[in-house]
C-alpha cells in the first residue's frame, strides 16, 4: 500500500517537473555565462563529474587552437594516432556520416537558436521539411522560446556544445560541463534529454569519443568537404555566388551517382546571412528531386532523445509556452545583392504558442491529473 502511495507521489513530482521544464520561464543567472567554457569548480559540474565514470578515458592531450574557441591549429598539433577528425582526417565506424536513407539530404543547423531562426523555420515549413536543429547551450538559454518553437513544429534537437570551442582542446572535466550544461538547458526548457551533438568545428578524437559515449551520446558529422556549404565564409566577405556554384557542383556530382545513400549537409542559423543562403541551397535539392530528412529519420530512430518525448516522435506532445520574447531582429546585414547572392526575406508570421489563460489551462490540466494519480493511489492504502 506505501509502495502504491509512492509511485503516485513520484507521478505527481514528474507531472509537476514536466510542466516547469515545458512552460517555465529561464533565468539565465542560473546558467554559465554564454561563449565561455563553464567553470568546472562548480557545484552542479562537480556533482555531475560524480555520476560519471571515466576510468579508461584515453590519454589527454589538448591541441591548440587557432584563436581562443577557434579550430585547432593542424600545424601546431603532434599526429597522436588517437583518430583525429579534423588534421588526421580520421573516422570511426560510431561516427554517423552518411544519412541512411537513399537520395537523401538530412537536414542540420548548428549553431542556433538565433534571432534570425524563426526566419528559416518559416521556410522550412513553407516546404514541409524537417530538419535537426545542433544547438549551442548558451544560445538556448538566450531564446527558449525559438526552441519550443523547434519543438513544437516537429524539427529534431541535438547538442553542440554550450560555448563552441573545440572539444579536442578542453580537459575532460572541461568536456563533460560543455555537454551537461547544454543538456540541462535544452531540458530546462523542453523536458527532453539531447542523444545526439555534433562537435564544434567537426572536432573530434578518440578521446571525445570516449566522454560522449559515456554521457550517452552519438556523434553525427557532415558528409565531407563537399557537403559543408561553407555558408559562415558568407559573413566573412566570400559571395554567395561563389559559395552557390561550389554546394552545386557538389549536388550535381552527387545525383550523377548511386545515391544508395543520403548525405549530411552543414549549414547553420546563427545570422541572416546564413539563413537567407539556405533558402538558396534547399531549392537546389528540390529541383534535382533529392527528398529532405532530420537525422531521426535519416538514422531510422523512433526514440531520438534519451529521455523524454517529441510530437511526431512518440505518443506524448509537447505544449511549448511564451515565457521569453524573442523577437527576430530585422535582417539588417544581409542586404539584397547581385544575381546568386544572399537575399534577405520577409521574416513571415510566427506560429503562436499557448499563452496566458491556454497556458494555465495547459498547467492546471497536467496538476490536475496528477492529484488524480494520488487520489487513486489512497485508494489502495
Amino acid at each position: 500500500m506505501v509502495k502504491v502511495f509512492i509511485t503516485s507521489l513520484t507521478a505527481l513530482v514528474l507531472s509537476l517537473a514536466a510542466v516547469n521544464a515545458q512552460t517555465g520561464p529561464i533565468n539565465a543567472a542560473n546558467y554559465p555565462p554564454p561563449n565561455q567554457v563553464p567553470d568546472i569548480n562548480s557545484a552542479q559540474v562537480q556533482t555531475w563529474l560524480k555520476e560519471i565514470d571515466l576510468t579508461g578515458v584515453p590519454p589527454t592531450h589538448l591541441n591548440v587552437p587557432d584563436a581562443p574557441g577557434g579550430a585547432p591549429d593542424c600545424a601546431k598539433i603532434t599526429p597522436q594516432n588517437d583518430c583525429y577528425s579534423v588534421c588526421d582526417e580520421c573516422k570511426t565506424s560510431e561516427d554517423i556520416t552518411t544519412c541512411g536513407l537513399p537520395n537523401s539530404w538530412g537536414v542540420t543547423f548548428d549553431d542556433g537558436p538565433s534571432a534570425e531562426t524563426p526566419r528559416l523555420l518559416d521556410y522550412l515549413k513553407t516546404h514541409s521539411i524537417k530538419a535537426s536543429f545542433f544547438v549551442i547551450g548558451g544560445m538556448v538559454v538566450q531564446h527558449p522560446d525559438i526552441l519550443r518553437r523547434e519543438v513544437q513544429e516537429g524539427h529534431h534537437l541535438a547538442g553542440h556544445t554550450w560555448s563552441h570551442y573545440a572539444l579536442t582542446s578542453l580537459t575532460n572535466e572541461q568536456i563533460v560541463a560543455e555537454i551537461k550544461w547544454t543538456e540541462k538547458a535544452v531540458f530546462d526548457v523542453t523536458g527532453l534529454k539531447l542523444k545526439y551533438m555534433r562537435p564544434p568545428y567537426g572536432d573530434i578524437n578518440n578521446r571525445v569519443r570516449f566522454i560522449l559515449k559515456k554521457l550517452g551520446y552519438i556523434v553525427v558529422d557532415w558528409t565531407g568537404d563537399a557537403f559543408d556549404t561553407n555558408d559562415w565564409k558568407f559573413d566573412d566577405g566570400v559571395s554567395a555566388a561563389t559559395l552557390l556554384a561550389a554546394f552545386t557542383k557538389s549536388l550535381d556530382t552527387y545525383v550523377a551517382g548511386d545515391k544508395s545513400t543520403g548525405f549530411y549537409c552543414l549549414e547553420h542559423d546563427r545570422s541572416a546571412g546564413t539563413v537567407n543562403l539556405a533558402q538558396q541551397f534547399i531549392p537546389l535539392g528540390i529541383a534535382r528531386n533529392i527528398t529532405f530528412h532530420n537525422v531521426p529519420a535519416c538514422q531510422h530512430d523512433a526514440s531520438p532523445y534519451q529521455a523524454g518525448s517529441a510530437p511526431g516522435n512518440t505518443t506524448s506532445t509537447l505544449l511549448p509556452t511564451s515565457t521569453i520574447s524573442d523577437t527576430p531582429r530585422p535582417a539588417g546585414s544581409a542586404t539584397s545583392t547581385p544575381s546568386g547572392s544572399a537575399t534577405s526575406t520577409p521574416s513571415g508570421s510566427r506560429t503562436p504558442v499557448p499563452t496566458g489563460s491556454s497556458a494555465n489551462l495547459v498547467k492546471s490540466m497536467s496538476i490536475t491529473s496528477a492529484f488524480v494519480a494520488i487520489a487513486f493511489g489512497f485508494l489502495f492504502v
